[in-house]
């Protein structure tokens, strides 16, 4: 049975070119519904809302998580709490997927409170990148004729193994909304939304009572909501 599944793995491989992750438009692209999912992404999914997840709102104003394919797990929100607005940062000891014991995972905990107009900018970066979710464009089939003139389609397909996937979420009048990328090229639009969230999770790992966007950061955002509106 192991020869046979090995051979067909073989012949799938062998008809279909692979291209990198980077290669993809530069946009989010939508999440997969719950009905679409495997069985192992499922309770992998349930997972992470388990352990991640854990006291954490349902409704943020943003979020950022990370899920890389062997590193741990981590999620940054931006939750009101009585007028206030907190910065919250969680992150796994270790990879819930690989992990035998994922009940008994600890997860840090970093929470700081953040100013209202850097929300507000925030915010607005991520309601414009989730404005532009779009699906990836549909493979082309290429013909491809054997040496006994026997006929097959090719198919381009995107393999992802080693990297990260990147949801960003956004909460537009009580609609959550949410778009993903798997670990997008330094330089393009997603790459440095990914970044400005690494810029964010530092923040929340400030000490200060009250934190702002610095001058740098804050300048990083303004230009990518530029660019992703030309």
């Amino acid at each position: 049975m192991k020869k046979i599944f090995v051979f067909f793995a073989f012949i799938l491989l062998s008809k279909m070119e692979v291209v990198k992750a980077q290669d993809r438009v530069d946009h989010l692209e939508p999440v997969i519904s719950v009905f679409e999912l495997s069985d192992f992404s499922f309770d992998y999914n349930t997972k992470i809302r388990k352990i991640l997840f854990k006291g954490l709102s349902k409704k943020p104003e943003i979020r950022f998580l990370e899920k890389p394919s062997f590193t741990a797990e981590s999620v940054l929100e931006i939750e009101r709490m009585q007028g206030k607005y907190f910065l919250i940062y969680q992150i796994c000891e270790e990879n819930i997927w690989y992990s035998k014991n994922w009940e008994g995972i600890k997860v840090q905990t970093f929470k700081t409170e953040i100013d209202k107009a850097s929300v507000d900018l925030i915010k607005t970066l991520f309601d414009v990148a989730i404005s532009q979710v779009r699906f990836p464009p549909a493979p082309i089939p290429k013909q491809i004729v054997n040496a006994d003139g026997t006929v097959f389609e090719s198919v381009t397909l995107s393999i992802n193994t080693d990297g990260t996937n990147y949801f960003f979420t956004t909460n537009q009048y009580g609609k959550i909304k949410t778009g993903v990328i798997w670990s997008p090229a330094s330089g393009t639009k997603m790459g440095q939304l990914v970044n400005i969230g690494y810029g964010l999770v530092e923040l929340a790992k400030a000490k200060n009572e009250l934190v702002f966007l610095d001058e740098d950061l804050k300048r990083k955002i303004e230009q990518l909501i530029s660019e992703m509106n030309e």
